[in-house]
């Protein structure tokens, strides 16, 4: 609300029918309250806790999309990445402006609005020592290519369980070894996923002490910048 009695916001008003939808469709209090932590689809958080649960051994950290974008991820498509350097305002959406060329072989400018993403960090795996990395990036830590076909079948299967219109679209975060990596800035949230469960870190700071706490290589520096040198 903006403060005056009786007043609501758009944002107030779209978020209040998102969360009467997904009352509708049986998603428990606790994981509408998550989403208005994490700026996820409510939804969707259930189906990554029951991928966890049907997968134990996994543990998936997610950082956050903005969170005004919690309304939108079943009405708009997350952002491609032809897209990938266009910001989302602070609506939570992006207006991405393309250039097409039309069957009279004009131009004409079509702008498109689409939802900040959900992008992954880390997948891992229990093994007989601890959590083992899944590596999810194209070959050689790159930011385009094939994944593995175990990162693969994971990732599909992820994607298949998402109720709204949201989708990982490219491979992890932490894997991505390129000095074009973003790194962490103050102000990232995330999420980690874990038999069952959704865990929410309001800061770089917080997520690198729960990688700590599972014995798991934090690959960024003091200042967020990536350190591909401390997966080693």
């Amino acid at each position: 609300m903006d403060g005056s009695p009786g007043k609501f916001t758009i944002q107030d008003i779209l978020e209040a029918k998102a969360e009467e939808e997904w009352r509708r469709k049986g998603i428990s209090e606790q994981d509408i309250e998550f989403s208005r932590a994490s700026g996820m689809d409510a939804a969707d958080i259930r189906e990554f806790r029951k991928f966890t649960t049907r997968h134990p051994g996994y543990l998936i950290f997610v950082r956050c999309p903005k969170l005004t974008a919690r309304p939108h991820h079943s009405t708009f498509q997350p952002k491609p990445g032809y897209a990938s350097d266009a910001k989302s305002g602070t609506s939570g959406l992006i207006s991405y402006k393309k250039e097409v060329e039309l069957a009279d072989g004009t131009k004409n400018t079509e702008t498109k609005l689409f939802v900040s993403d959900y992008d992954l960090m880390s997948f891992w795996r229990r093994g007989p020592r601890g959590f083992e990395k899944v590596p999810v990036s194209a070959e050689g830590g790159q930011k385009k290519g094939r994944f593995t076909s175990d990162a693969t079948i994971l990732i599909r299967e992820l994607n298949g369980c998402m109720e709204s219109r949201s989708r990982i679209q490219h491979g992890c975060q932490d894997d991505w070894t390129s000095p074009e990596n973003p790194g962490v800035k103050p102000g990232d949230r995330f999420v980690a996923f874990n038999e069952g469960n959704a865990e929410y870190f309001d800061g770089p700071s917080s997520l690198g002490y729960c990688y700590r706490r599972f014995h798991l290589p934090w690959p960024y520096d003091g200042a967020g910048k990536h350190n591909p040198a401390k997966l080693a």
